[in-house]
């Protein structure tokens, strides 16, 4: 992640580059840290070395994550987590590249192996796939431990999740803690530097009480001791962010790296490392598959290793920014940062034998413009307290890029009656409730992508690959439910095509034109601050302060907001010319594909569902699903999800994701069964043991069987019914968020093992049907009898056999979760 080759150059030069700290520090003063949410999931599952290929350990995991957590906390540290907010487009190229090798390459792999093979602990740590409740998870612990202790704080980016994180830790004067070596090169006054993840060790400071030599008392030896301090001696206690198992007396020793130092290094303003890693290539500049080739394989001869290109890409800079000849320097003098960024793609372009053509010379030029862009931090002026508002952390209301994407209704609203009628009150109303829950952590990113970029990717994991991606076989009438929900509360985007015929206003079109040009590179004469410009007060030039006049055409002004918005901020209700559409990136055969999917409007769907849209033209204190009480929400999920049964509706709120998943699972492969008629997908179909196997794995929890390394064998059947599950279950956790129901139906990742259910599924484990309770196994067939297939190898000894390893009685069960309260009680408590 970050710039290319970056993290092997700045490790390769760390003695020069960086510098050591410890925590606590001898002052003990409380040190801030901002630490990049994905780095620490990704590191953390990492370290654990805990089981993947079932489908995650998540029980595991978020011990791990408390015990991580408040052993910084008891270093002295004050702790932000930041998490990525919806993915830029330009990052698209980068996201395909990453999901093709970072979970379809490994699944194709796993699937082409032997079963003993890819069963070695060797094989499955290098075709390691995170699991991917592995966020919510995360997220949901996080949270709680931030209800506990004042030295945490979990905040989700408007954006792009770096800019933010460097931007805050300017704000509180900490560091940034990741594994992305963009903090190397993003800057903002009063940052600290970079702490590597992988560069942290724990030690352990113990009294030396060992005597050198034993006393024996036949022995004339005595030993003297001096009345001195007593001495102390140092343990390594290990690398990574795991602090070890039983130590005492705990110090973290972490390498720092900062901006400064490596402009220094390089003999570049630091206001030029972003033009440095643009060249050099980033997460902004990757190529699609309609580009012949990269910039940077036109920039660097394919010899040169990662870090002779990046001091390839310096050197051009400095002799362009200072000649050596006196008179190239008196001919021509670096005017302006598109000056400069013009003569060092020229210079980096004229390796090649052939020169190309000068409109490929532009485009790149253009790439690289946009891509510097990408490091833009917006300029803060006042004091640096947190939370000014309750809409953002960092920014004002009206420059917080977060609104536009969720202000598209109040937009169209505010454009019919100048923003005085009720509905535009009402559309302002809605978005406040779903600003605020995603700054609670209970509106995914995910969602956001949807908002945002008209797009969807939904989480992959290992699924057989000849067969069809559940996330299209299985959950994507639930995905269809959440754009057309979302579209309704908040407005989705609207095609450039349809904006085309829509903008028969003057002034729409002129948004519209606007907006285009924010995407595409076009010119708007808006002002764009940049914190490249800030940064280096200190400097006597400021090579990137021109970027203000000559780049700000590629980005739209964020002023006047209420009023004049963006063309990604205008609303398709009354205008819409066309069906709204989200694009779905998902694995087709053997590689990642997208796949445009039609959204229809919401009063259709609830007709499917036998609810309707109330059409009294004096109903004006409805006017979105979102409006509507928590039990008509309520109602609509669980008609969503073909189980709104007084069987389902009875159960505690703890069991009903658990429950709806089943069902959903079990009822779509049946419907395709019978769709089909092949006898392949009747093969597809759950047996009512396969259900309770998962059933028994949820209702374990937390009395899970002792934790041993003898693991379960790996079944093709069991990994899919795996895939199946996880896909489900986030597909229902953001339809729920997307209901605004979070409360009341809360995921429930944190409670499942993967490896307990392969266990179960495999009889190397056995359980008892008790535990399961009537009143779940009901839910969970109650119109649905025949939907399941028949396992004709049960055997009914074969779930009683080895009670050693039986979990709690249902009893018990009961008994502990009396303080649970049913979806009835949540909603009466919501009205009260």
């Amino acid at each position: 992640m970050g710039v290319h080759g970056l993290t092997t150059y700045l490790r390769e030069n760390s003695r020069t580059l960086s510098k050591s700290i410890t925590f606590p520090t001898p002052s003990g003063n409380v040190v801030s840290i901002v630490v990049d949410g994905w780095s620490f999931i990704y590191n953390l599952y990492q370290d654990s070395k805990l089981p993947w290929v079932c489908g995650g350990e998540y029980p595991e995991f978020s011990k791990l994550i408390i015990e991580t957590v408040e052993a910084w906390i008891r270093l002295g540290l004050k702790i932000y987590f930041v998490f990525d907010g919806a993915c830029p487009d330009l990052k698209f190229p980068t996201m395909v590249n990453r999901l093709g090798q970072s979970h379809v390459q490994p699944a194709l792999l796993f699937f082409r192996t032997s079963s003993t093979s890819r069963s070695t602990p060797r094989f499955l740590n290098e075709t390691r796939i995170l699991p991917p409740l592995s966020y919510p998870t995360c997220t949901r612990i996080l949270e709680e431990l931030a209800q506990k202790h004042a030295a945490l704080e979990v905040l989700y980016a408007d954006e792009e999740g770096d800019p933010y994180s460097v931007e805050l830790a300017g704000r509180v004067g900490g560091y940034v803690v990741g594994n992305d070596s963009d903090f190397v090169i993003l800057n903002a006054r009063g940052y600290l530097g970079y702490i590597p993840l992988d560069d942290m060790v724990w030690e352990s400071v113990v009294p030396d009480q060992s005597p050198l030599v034993d006393n024996d008392p036949g022995d004339d030896f005595q030993q003297v001791n001096k009345n001195k301090s007593r001495k102390k001696r140092e343990i390594k206690a290990g690398r990574g962010i795991l602090p070890p198992e039983g130590a005492q007396s705990l110090r973290l020793s972490c390498s720092v790296y900062h901006p400064d130092v490596l402009a220094a290094h390089l003999k570049l303003p630091v206001t030029l490392l972003p033009l440095l890693g643009a060249l050099v290539g980033n997460d902004f500049t990757s190529h699609t598959e309609t580009d012949r080739r990269s910039i940077q394989s036109q920039f660097f001869n394919r010899r040169l290793s990662i870090i002779q290109r990046i001091e390839t890409a310096a050197a051009a800079m400095r002799s362009i920014l200072s000649p050596t000849t006196p008179r190239k320097k008196n001919k021509h003098q670096v005017g302006s940062v598109m000056d400069l960024i013009d003569r060092t793609v020229n210079l980096l372009l004229s390796r090649l034998v052939t020169p190309p053509p000068s409109g490929e010379v532009d485009a790149v030029i253009d790439k690289v413009v946009t891509a510097t862009l990408q490091y833009a931090i917006t300029k803060h002026e006042g004091d640096n307290s947190l939370w000014a508002n309750d809409i953002c952390a960092l920014h004002d209301p009206d420059l917080c890029p977060l609104l536009p994407s969720m202000s598209r209704r109040v937009v169209e609203e505010s454009d019919e009656l100048d923003g005085q009628s009720p509905a535009f009150l009402q559309c302002a109303a809605i978005r406040d409730h779903y600003v605020q829950a995603y700054r609670r952590g209970e509106f995914s990113p995910k969602l956001m992508d949807v908002l945002n970029t008209g797009t969807s990717w939904p989480r992959l994991f290992l699924e057989t690959p000849d067969l069809e991606t559940v996330p299209r076989s299985i959950t994507s009438p639930l995905r269809v439910w959440i754009y057309s929900i979302l579209d309704d509360s908040l407005g989705l985007p609207i095609a450039e095509q349809d904006a085309v015929e829509v903008a028969s206003v003057a002034e729409i079109s002129t948004r519209k034109d606007e907006g285009a040009i924010g995407n595409n590179g076009g010119g708007a004469e808006d002002e764009l601050i940049d914190e490249i410009e800030v940064d280096s007060e200190e400097e006597k030039v400021d090579f990137l302060a021109p970027l203000k006049g000559e780049l700000q055409r590629l980005h739209i002004s964020d002023d006047n907001l209420a009023t004049d918005a963006p063309a990604s901020a205008v609303s398709q209700r009354s205008n819409r010319v066309g069906t709204p559409t989200i694009t779905e990136y998902l694995r087709r055969g053997t590689r990642i594909a997208s796949e445009i999917i039609p959204v229809p409007p919401l009063h259709e769907l609830l007709s499917s569902i036998s609810l309707a849209v109330s059409d009294d033209p004096d109903e004006d204190d409805i006017i979105s699903l979102a409006q509507k009480s928590p039990e008509d929400r309520f109602t609509v999920f669980l008609r969503i999800l073909d189980s709104d049964l007084p069987s389902v509706r009875r159960l505690p709120s703890d069991l009903l994701q658990p429950v709806l998943a089943v069902r959903w699972i079990v009822s779509r492969l049946h419907q395709r069964a019978v769709e089909t008629g092949s006898s392949d997908k009747e093969k597809e179909k759950w047996t009512t043991h396969e259900a309770k196997c998962f059933l028994a794995a949820v209702l374990s929890w937390p009395d899970l069987p002792r934790a041993t390394n003898d693991f379960p064998p790996i079944q093709d059947r069991n990994v899919q019914l795996s895939a199946q599950l996880l896909a489900t279950l986030d597909s229902i956790n953001h339809l729920a968020q997307a209901l605004l129901l979070t409360k009341l139906i809360p995921p429930v990742s944190h409670r499942l093992s993967f490896k307990l259910l392969h266990s179960y599924l495999s009889r190397h484990l056995s359980f008892t049907y008790d535990i399961i309770g009537a009143e779940v196994w009901d839910a969970c067939r109650d119109g649905l009898v025949e939907s399941y297939r028949e396992d004709r190898g049960k055997k009914q000894k074969n779930t009683q056999k080895n009670a050693g390893t039986t979990p709690a009685p249902r009893q018990k069960l009961l008994k502990k979760n009396t303080g649970t309260l049913s979806a009835f009680s949540l909603l009466a408590e919501l009205d009260a």
